[in-house]
């Protein structure tokens, strides 16, 4: 089977940095959420202060540039779409960032093993047809000691929500999949309560523009709920880390 053609960017631009950064009515904290677990997985991981890292699915580069703005890291990113890469660059020069980006085909990356001490991916596997070679992909290139760390949707649906999704999982079925393929013990997170995912993508002109600026409101302050979901039961994005041993 082939891959799904990502076709977003084409339609919205680099819209992913206008949900970090935009106005209140363009910026989405779910987003910025989801990317917000990621730097925190990464501060958290004791890595050099200008340890290097590789941004898998980097689509327009988002993630990566608040990495930049955040860090003294060596950024690379790569993506099977020539548009995400085209953009990402234009993204990181207007802003005078420095990272270097590339386009791949399929699941090979042109780097040795061991490169790099963090290697992240947030939310790409799921559009992939071949998730085991993709992790193992990622897993190959990360350094002994590194940290990878991967965020995909929680399946709670009979189909993915997302027409461009190839799969979704299970938090159980996720956990025990990253631990198979890489052969290490991985730990599992989960954020975004679905009560609020539902609230704020909601079509309602009036309902659901409320709410999303209400949350977008919110984590404007510092305060995204997205990320903060111990009173809630049920959620819909899930992170795994995995420590490579030394």
């Amino acid at each position: 089977m082939s891959e799904l053609s990502f076709d977003k960017y084409a339609v919205k631009g680099a819209y992913h940095w206008a949900e970090c950064f935009g106005p209140l009515h363009r910026m989405n904290a779910y987003t910025l959420g989801r990317y917000e677990i990621v730097l925190s997985a990464l501060a958290s991981a004791q890595l050099s202060p200008t340890f290097r890292v590789l941004d898998v699915g980097c689509g327009d580069g988002a993630l990566s540039g608040l990495i930049a703005m955040q860090t003294k890291a060596q950024i690379d990113g790569v993506d099977v779409e020539p548009l995400s890469i085209e953009l990402a660059r234009k993204e990181f020069s207007r802003r005078g960032l420095t990272g270097r980006f590339a386009r791949i085909d399929g699941y090979a990356y042109p780097f040795d093993d061991g490169t790099f001490e963090a290697v992240i991916c947030s939310d790409a596997i799921e559009h992939v047809q071949r998730p085991e070679d993709m992790l193992r992909e990622m897993w190959r290139v990360l350094a002994p000691a590194g940290v990878l760390v991967l965020t995909t949707p929680i399946r709670y649906t009979e189909a993915p929500r997302d027409r461009m999704h190839v799969q979704e999982w299970f938090p159980g079925q996720f956990e025990q999949f990253c631990s198979d393929t890489l052969g290490v013990a991985v730990e599992l997170r989960l954020s975004h309560p679905v009560a609020l995912a539902e609230v704020f993508a909601l079509p309602s002109p009036i309902t659901g523009r409320i709410g999303r600026l209400i949350i977008n409101a919110m984590t404007k302050i510092g305060h995204n709920p997205f990320t903060r979901a111990s009173q809630f039961r049920a959620f819909s994005t899930q992170t795994v880390l995995a420590k490579k041993p030394s």
